[in-house]
């Protein structure tokens, strides 16, 4: 006689309280104690790949200035003069210094005081020095002293990309840009972009498969990574704000870098990247069907927004399977605020 076998599933994860997404005291602790820790992807490293270059980018709030010196040597500095406060570099280029265009200090390209006008150059005044790495030519900063180098951090996602996607991320090339202004809070655009339990109901069409049983989600420390093999996908989320994926059937990496705007505004920056046997034609093609797909996620995304916003909703549930890697992402959320807001989780 064969027994009948009753699978019961796990029951859901409680999610974070409904107001951390709405209230702008939350989001003033996530800034302060989330969103400027780790690594974070900043851009294209070509601009730095020479001696006596520079280019500009921006960690959240904090503006900063990648430099290579004469010798050969990766700096990189707040972009914010000792004098007075004012930028002492603005977008990229060459060369031998950098130099505040309101008063005139200047800085060697390592950071220290090369000059001031009219005054003596003060002893121990530098650019405050950050952390900067390369992973191929993509470019990493960590504001505060990592507790490991970005290879490291990204380990188990470069084996996906090599192994599972085929890509060979260091021959890439930066083909396109996209920006989107999404108006939800950056958690709930997070949460979209690392779960596809709602991929079979929103992108039934550009992701027809994906979601599925195979479809394989990972989580590691600070990271989480999530594929797909039968569609040579593999995809890498590094908390707070990078997220990568890399889709091996058209040679295409995306990588995205979140800045939480506002309460209820994020700025998503898409950088698509291709590797060298990409038709420009198909390259191109491609970015158009990314963009349908995040034209499907956006209304999505604001209308969870708006939801969390009408003060109904305590918290909401999490599927224990499905949105694993929003377990995750909550535990480190949760893991990282003040303990005033941890006991009201």
């Amino acid at each position: 006689m064969t027994v009948p076998v009753t699978v019961v599933s796990p029951p859901p994860h409680p999610a974070l309280p409904a107001r951390w997404y709405v209230d702008p005291a939350v989001l003033d602790a996530e800034r302060r104690l989330l969103l400027g820790e780790g690594w974070h992807y900043v851009g294209d490293a070509t601009p730095v790949a020479e001696p006596s270059s520079f280019v500009t980018v921006e960690v959240g709030d904090t503006p900063v200035v990648i430099t290579r010196d004469a010798h050969g040597a990766l700096h990189a500095l707040v972009n914010v003069c000792r004098h007075r406060g004012a930028p002492v570099a603005t977008g990229c280029g060459t060369a031998s210094g950098l130099s505040c265009r309101y008063h005139g200090w200047s800085y060697h390209l390592d950071g220290r005081v090369r000059g001031t006008v009219g005054t003596p150059v003060p002893d121990g005044v530098a650019l405050p020095r950050v952390w900067v790495e390369t992973v191929g030519p993509l470019l990493f900063v960590s504001l505060v002293e990592p507790t490991r180098p970005v290879h490291d951090e990204l380990a188990p996602l470069l084996a996906l990309v090599e192994t599972v996607s085929e890509v060979d991320i260091t021959t890439i090339a930066l083909r396109g840009q996209r920006g989107h202004s999404i108006a939800g809070n950056w958690k709930t655009t997070v949460e979209n972009f690392i779960e596809c339990y709602h991929c079979p109901l929103v992108h039934p069409v550009t992701l027809p498969a994906y979601g599925r049983d195979d479809y394989v989600v990972t989580t590691h420390d600070r990271l989480q990574t999530q594929e797909f093999a039968a569609d040579r996908f593999s995809f890498g989320y590094l908390f707070p704000d990078t997220q990568i994926s890399v889709y091996g059937n058209g040679g295409a990496v995306v990588v995205r870098q979140l800045v939480a705007v506002a309460v209820g505004r994020t700025d998503v920056r898409l950088d698509f990247w291709f590797t060298p046997d990409t038709p420009e034609e198909a390259a191109q093609e491609w970015i158009a069907f990314f963009e349908s797909v995040i034209a499907e996620d956006e209304p999505m995304i604001e209308a969870a927004q708006r939801g969390l916003a009408t003060g109904s909703l305590d918290h909401g549930w999490l599927h224990p399977v499905r949105e694993q890697g929003l377990v995750h992402f909550q535990n480190l959320v949760r893991g990282g605020l003040t303990p005033t807001l941890n006991a009201e989780a």
